[in-house]
């Protein structure tokens, strides 16, 4: 039985050995497609940064004595085999130091999986996009830029690390980035916290 009419018959939830010899002979072959990990649970705490985005990805940084930290829940929608995942992810996010306020977010993710040392060293790098809403106006956005709004766009950007051969849980990097989106959303605004966190998938 050829691998896509397998899948399909499965799906349907129709048992292959009512397909004859070959069903029966497909039922019995091991899975050799890796799952992808489901729902997943990630906490994160970091300090904010005055270093620009790019910059930040080139390892310079500028800490100032700010804080945030968040909880989050996600769920991976569609896998492309075993190299790389969309995800969905929801939060809500605490800041304190400099400025004091609630921030909820929510993002789309693109995640690649495969690396040459996954044997060793399970890792991945996702890059997001989606709605990012302060409850009130950030103070240190308001301060560094003319203009800031509430409303801006999240801009997760992250590098995974974990056991080999399992989801159950990894450890992250990740720049928790809000922009304007280059004046789409609005005229300036924006900041970059650089912050470390755990992952739990189920």
């Amino acid at each position: 039985m050829r691998p896509g009419l397998l899948r399909l018959v499965l799906a349907l939830g129709i048992p292959p050995v009512l397909l004859g010899p070959a069903g029966a002979e497909a039922a019995s072959l091991p899975e050799t497609e890796e799952k992808a990990p489901g729902w997943s649970v990630s906490i994160y705490a970091g300090a904010v940064t005055r270093t620009r985005f790019g910059e930040i990805l080139s390892t310079k940084t500028d800490f100032r004595g700010s804080y945030v930290a968040a909880l989050a829940a996600g769920r991976t929608i569609f896998s492309h085999g075993s190299f790389a995942r969309w995800e969905v992810e929801a939060q809500v996010a605490r800041h304190w130091g400099k400025q004091h306020h609630w921030e909820t977010n929510a993002a789309l993710l693109l995640r690649w999986t495969r690396f040459p040392w996954d044997e060793y060293l399970s890792t991945s790098v996702a890059l997001g996009v989606g709605p990012s809403y302060a409850w009130k106006t950030p103070a240190l956005e308001r301060k560094r830029h003319e203009r800031t709004s509430r409303g801006l766009v999240f801009m997760p950007f992250e590098i995974t690390a974990g056991p080999p051969g399992g989801h159950e849980w990894e450890t992250f990097l990740r720049v928790h980035h809000r922009s304007g989106a280059y004046d789409v959303i609005s005229r300036g605004g924006g900041s970059n916290f650089i912050v470390a966190g755990f992952r739990r998938y189920y």
